[in-house]
């Protein structure tokens, strides 16, 4: 079995740089296949296992976020393990592309298929192609009609947790004559994403009310853009140094900057809390670096990646399933990172 995309973007990501981009289409190969064309990447890979060979494709937001980056990889190291064909693409968060992604799963004859959607509203239509075609639909993060299985996050209550650990490292370290200057890593563009920001909003308000002010809102999922966002606004607040974010690539992005601000010097009352708890982030974490808290789901990334090709393959077995599946949360900090680590390494 060949492997090349995924397994570069998993080092990429160790490295804080990504580049991925849209597929805009899929043909099965029997290896690992990189199609490169204008605005589109793609990786395809499959092996046979004695007329049990499941066929699977894939279409998620955006590879560059770290989260998603490292997620990608280990499934599809699971998959390779059992025997399967699959097609992971990245749409670059663009809802016409994904559209068309989940078009051509359907012709060439997929299993199942898994849609992080860019836009809930437009997946629709074609995951009820999909269905007629006889194919398993499967929606991540959005609640989907035509969706057999919808694996789901409570956003606002995601978003609460992270606000509520930011709250709290707050009250240990600010007073309301000297507040924390705190920066907020969004991507309202997203409905999930918006709802998630939210919750973390409600919960400063709720739990640290008078104890800080949001000095600047800026919307990034990947490493790079929040970095360049962050380092922006350390030159204006250089005070500034409380920072809470929706995912992993603004958590990542925000550690280095601090990191470079500060000479890798790391004061008790500069702090990042986000989601997605991806292995650099629990490294951050470990190291005292400016990671504070990181609200994983299943745990890890590698977890995720195991409970989510686990649902595959319930689902491709015929197995019976609720539509709705809300996932769990856990928050990860220096009291349990240790264990979560371990995870990643054995």
């Amino acid at each position: 079995m060949k492997k090349k995309l995924l397994s570069l973007i998993l080092c990429s990501i160790l490295g804080l740089t990504l580049l991925a981009g849209c597929g805009n289409g899929a043909t099965d190969t029997p290896t690992t296949d990189v199609q490169d064309t204008e605005n589109a990447n793609e990786t395809e890979t499959g092996d046979t296992n004695d007329g049990s060979t499941f066929r699977v494709g894939i279409t998620l937001q955006n590879l560059q976020n770290p989260f998603w980056g490292g997620l990608a990889a280990y499934m599809e190291t699971l998959m390779t393990e059992k025997g399967w064909e699959y097609t992971i693409l990245d749409c670059d968060d663009n809802s016409a592309v994904q559209i068309s992604q989940v078009e051509n799963f359907i012709a060439s004859g997929k299993d199942l298929i898994l849609a992080h959607p860019s836009d809930p509203q437009g997946i629709e239509e074609v995951f009820r192609q999909a269905q007629e075609a006889g194919i398993i639909t499967m929606s991540w993060d959005d609640i989907l009609e035509n969706s057999n299985l919808n694996w789901i996050l409570d956003n606002t209550e995601l978003g609460y947790a992270i606000g509520s650990a930011a709250a709290d490292f707050i009250n240990e370290h600010y007073t309301a004559d000297e507040p924390a200057q705190v920066i907020m890593i969004n991507y309202p563009a997203t409905p999930v994403l918006l709802e998630r920001e939210t919750g973390i909003l409600d919960a400063l308000e709720a739990n640290a009310a008078g104890l800080y002010e949001v000095i600047a809102s800026q919307p990034a999922l990947d490493a790079a853009t929040a970095m360049s966002h962050v380092e922006t606004i350390l030159q204006a607040n250089p005070n500034a140094s409380v920072v809470v974010s929706i995912g992993a690539g603004g958590d990542v992005g925000a550690n280095e900057a601090f990191m470079v601000a500060t000479g890798g010097d790391i004061p008790d009352d500069m702090g990042i809390f986000s989601a997605d708890a991806t292995l650099q982030q629990l490294e951050a974490i470990q190291a005292g670096q400016a990671t504070r808290v990181s609200v994983g789901f299943e745990g890890s990334s590698r977890r995720t990646a195991i409970a989510v090709v686990d649902l595959f393959e319930q689902l491709l077995s015929g197995g019976d399933l609720p539509q709705n599946i809300v996932r769990i949360l856990t928050p990860i900090d220096i009291n349990n990172v240790d264990d979560f680590i371990a995870d990643y390494r054995n």
